[in-house]
């Protein structure tokens, strides 16, 4: 970023504001667009077009982002050349720290609040934010549950404004032989060292009462070609079968799970529910699966049910935030055209469910379930609907065998982290294929309190660390007891909106007060 703000910034002499401003875009989209060409560079799986459409359209935040960086995200001190200093040597010290951080505010402001509509406009897809970058460093994300992962990005940007006001005074300050004080790196650093400091007190507070349950998470590495064709169906039904009965057969599990569209057939077709009452006949555990519901009059859901005793029990979630041209295509019967191009991949819509409200379970304690399918574990917003005071257990099941052995599996997995953060939920996730884990309220796959860290708790192969394997996952996972509601799952990303706002409402300031003034850059300030 510190490159991209230096050119955002430094544009040459004389250019009009217009030209600034339609600059600044060109260089943002060029930078988004390459950053999501890359990142996204696995849709080929689906269709061509996907893998360059989408990017195309998602640039556009930054490419909106670049303009605004380029005008009202500029420090007011910048002149024509870094170099050029007014009335002798100096720049004056506070003011010029004071105006580098406001626009730093600016900047960071503006990012996030456009990282937060980019997870709502035109249904949505907020993959991959700029906080998404730090899932590793769990230190730094713990004060996602304050401010979401948008929330994540504004330190980010913020630093990297800081950082590049920096580099360019201390540049004019070494030519010119006078080195001064930069008030606004300690700013920066008190940001950062404050993010530290809470993360750390969150981690090192030890956990409280809390439920274990015996969980097997089954990830069946179904092709996609055979997950399809019935002429495979029976042999998916007993690879299930077989790959639970493995281990419930030799120990006791409170839960096991399936992944998205795990059976061929929908949830009430009778071969499934002989199949389902054989099961859970034989076996003393909960079944939570992710299976096609096709309710005759009402429309066919992807759904998760869950299946206590028997089928006459069973009960279902139905998916709200559908994928559009995965699950429906929008405006199917406006533009005939977006009907060819997807005809082949999708005959008929799935529907969406409503009611965003968790399952209840009562063995081996009461708690409830958080159920999301499929990508709705990267929306946070969605997600803190489902909260409620009592203890819970995230369950995502998913599909990634859409995108082949690529990095989306690994990309899913990462965003699905900040929903444990943001609602502080331990996430129970089970792939077809990709990974398939446990995930504690901290967002960490290890399990810290254990006297045996071990290894990751996720699905692996011990020789070539692929997760593109078929295997079951035997493990233990704690549930809260008690746990407090979070600031985001009261608020949402409102911190993201009042920053984004702010930064609107600047940037409109500065478009009606520049009406009538020469756009020429030597009159600024």
């Amino acid at each position: 970023m510190i490159p991209l703000l230096f050119v955002l910034w430094f544009p040459g002499p004389g250019i009009s504001r217009r030209r600034r401003i339609v600059r600044g875009f060109a260089l943002g989209y060029i930078c988004g667009l390459s950053f999501f060409l890359i990142n996204l560079s696995w849709l080929h799986h689906i269709h061509l077009a996907a893998c360059t459409l989408l990017p195309a359209f998602l640039a556009i935040y930054f490419g909106v982002w670049g303009a605004f960086a380029a005008t009202v995200g500029r420090p007011a001190f910048l002149l024509e050349k870094p170099t050029e200093l007014p009335q002798g040597k100096h720049l004056p010290l506070v003011p010029t720290a004071i105006q580098s951080c406001y626009a730093a505010l600016l900047n960071g402001g503006a990012w996030c609040g456009l990282e937060w509509m980019r997870g709502w406009v035109l249904s949505g897809f907020g993959w991959n934010g700029l906080g998404v970058a730090l899932h590793e460093n769990l230190i730094l994300i713990q004060v996602a549950d304050i401010i979401g992962v948008t929330g994540l990005a504004f330190i980010v940007v913020f630093c990297s404004s800081v950082a590049t006001s920096i580099i360019v005074r201390t540049i004019a300050e070494l030519k010119l032989g006078s080195m001064r004080a930069h008030l606004d790196f300690p700013v920066a650093v008190i940001l950062v060292c404050g993010a530290f400091f809470y993360g750390t007190g969150k981690l090192s507070t030890p956990p409280g009462e809390t439920i274990n349950l015996r969980i097997l998470l089954v990830q069946g590495g179904i092709d996609q070609d055979e997950k399809w064709d019935s002429g495979h169906a029976r042999a998916i039904y007993e690879k299930y079968r077989r790959m639970t009965e493995q281990y419930t057969s030799i120990a006791d599990f409170d839960l096991v799970i399936w992944p998205e569209s795990s059976l061929p057939y929908s949830l009430n077709d009778p071969f499934n529910k002989t199949f389902l009452e054989q099961l859970m006949h034989e076996n003393k555990f909960a079944l939570v699966m992710g299976i096609n519901e096709n309710v005759i009059g009402e429309g066919i859901y992807n759904s998760i049910a869950v299946v206590e005793g028997g089928t006459a029990s069973q009960k279902t979630y139905r998916k709200i935030h559908l994928v559009p041209f995965g699950e429906y295509v929008p405006f199917r019967d406006t533009f005939p055209f977006l009907e060819r191009i997807a005809s082949n991949q999708i005959g008929v819509d799935f529907t969406p469910g409503h009611e965003p409200v968790p399952i209840k379970m009562t063995s081996p304690h009461p708690y409830s379930i958080i159920p999301l399918v499929c990508f709705e574990d990267t929306f946070g917003n969605l997600a803190r609907k489902f909260v409620r005071d009592s203890p819970q257990l995230i369950i995502n099941v998913t599909n990634d065998g859409w995108f082949g052995q690529s990095a989306a599996s690994a990309q899913h997995q990462a965003n699905a982290v900040f929903r444990c953060i943001e609602l502080r939920k331990p996430m129970a996730r089970a792939a077809n294929t990709g990974i398939t884990c446990l995930i504690d309220s901290y967002g960490s796959l290890y399990d810290r309190w254990s006297d045996n860290l071990g290894g990751k708790r996720q699905v692996m192969d011990p020789e070539t660390g692929s997760t593109f394997i078929e295997a079951s996952l035997p493990e233990m996972i704690s549930i809260p007891v008690k746990s407090k509601e979070t600031v985001y799952a009261k608020a949402g990303d409102i911190f993201s909106i009042l920053l984004g706002s702010l930064s609107l409402i600047v940037a409109l300031g500065k478009l009606v007060g520049t009406r009538g003034q020469s756009p020429c850059l030597n009159q600024h300030h």
